[in-house]
């Protein structure tokens, strides 16, 4: 089987859709499967080095829509070599341009909106995505051979978008050989050594306004002299001007000594920092899935996230950590409830990270997306069978008249 995989980008600081495709793609690489990745140079200072699947890189041209004409020009090669294409994300060029060659050529596409398709989501620019969709993608969402969501809860949330496509819920994974011997703790503090002999509550993801950061900073004043071994860690790439406003929040709560902004980590730091860390929290406004929700779990850290990320369910389920509302005061409880109980926090980091290595690894995760890929590739071929049937019954039929 050849599947070809199509992002806008490849830049790590993209986060869950990049580091999703990445894991997936070495994945099905591992069970055999030939698989090509593709995307623009959009960020490039922040694409990996080195690929486990056949990667090309085209030069983007035009910033956020990352139009690039190689890129289209490479499509029908690309395209005509895949049994079935993989397209990740909406609102780009390089997935609606390869979704227009699949249904031009007849390959199957699946499609993993990444979130994009709930209320929340089109809300973002709004007026834009609805003449976007009126123009482009509605024909790339009701063309694929199915829509891949990675929670029910993603599936529920996308019903508004009223598609027409099949559509199948499958979770993402992490890499089971990374997670299976941790990182020492300490090597994170090492390297903040303002970080020696604190606790760690740890926010790793894009700053950006919709993960509410400015929520954590509030809850953590409302605990921090109680709570007086504790540093507050923000983990992650700045977008736009949002590393300033905290910056200035935290100035005003007069918490800047105890709060450590560390950049984007990359690689083993992002475990090292996990390993260290004594609670996790995401107050995210929106995560289809929340892949470092599910990165925190599987190094034992209990989690406390808003019920507005879609793993909240299990979270809770698994007794995994704390789903919150998205509030300060909600947050200033759950934290307040982890940090007295320090036995209560082992055992939901210990759940969490059962969890995650049970049901959310690539390899075990795998097997479901070949076969949604084969029965995709099936459906194509029957329904081409029966047009060639028509066609030939249609003409017998005109020869005897």
């Amino acid at each position: 089987m050849k599947v070809l995989h199509v992002l806008p980008r490849l830049a790590l600081q993209c986060g869950g859709p990049v580091v999703a495709a990445l894991g997936m793609t070495s994945a099905l690489a591992r069970a055999g499967v030939e698989v090509r990745l593709v995307a623009t140079d959009r960020w490039a200072y922040d694409i990996p080095e080195k690929f486990d699947c056949d990667t090309r890189i085209f030069p983007n041209l035009v910033g956020p829509w990352q139009w690039s004409p190689k890129l289209g020009r490479a499509l029908p090669e690309l395209v005509g070599w895949a049994d079935v294409v993989n397209l990740h994300t909406l609102w780009s060029y390089p997935v609606s341009a390869a979704a227009r060659e699949c249904r031009r050529t007849g390959v199957p596409y699946i499609l993993r909106p990444c979130g994009m398709m709930d209320t929340w989501s089109l809300s973002q620019k709004s007026w834009k995505k609805r003449l976007y969709t009126a123009l482009v993608e509605r024909r790339t969402v009701d063309g694929a051979a199915a829509l891949w969501f990675t929670s029910e809860e993603e599936r529920r949330s996308a019903q508004p978008f009223n598609y027409k496509s099949p559509d199948t819920v499958i979770p993402l994974g992490l890499a089971p050989n990374a997670y299976q011997n941790l990182p020492t703790p300490g090597n994170f503090k090492l390297k903040y050594t303002e970080l020696a002999g604190r606790r760690l509550i740890l926010f790793l993801g894009r700053l950006t306004p919709g993960k509410r950061v400015d929520l954590l900073l509030q809850a953590f004043a409302e605990i921090h002299e109680e709570f007086s071994d504790t540093t507050l860690v923000i983990a992650g790439p700045n977008e736009g001007t949002y590393l300033s406003e905290l910056r200035q929040l935290a100035q005003s709560l007069r918490i800047t000594e105890r709060v450590v902004f560390t950049g984007a980590l990359r690689g083993l730091e992002v475990q090292a920092a996990l390993v260290d860390a004594e609670i996790f929290a995401l107050p995210s406004l929106h995560e289809n899935f929340g892949v470092s929700v599910i990165e925190a779990m599987a190094c034992g850290v209990p989690v406390i996230v808003s019920n507005l990320v879609n793993l909240s369910e299990q979270v809770e389920q698994f007794k995994a950590g704390v789903s919150i509302s998205p509030t300060a005061e909600s947050l200033t409880k759950a934290l307040r409830q982890l940090l007295a109980d320090p036995s209560l926090s082992s055992q939901m980091g210990a759940n969490g990270r059962k969890l995650v290595l049970e049901k959310f690894t690539w390899d075990g995760i795998v097997p479901e997306l070949i076969d949604l890929y084969e029965r995709a590739i099936a459906r194509k071929l029957k329904a081409r069978a029966a047009r060639d049937v028509v066609h030939v019954d249609g003409a017998g039929q005109l020869g005897e008249l």
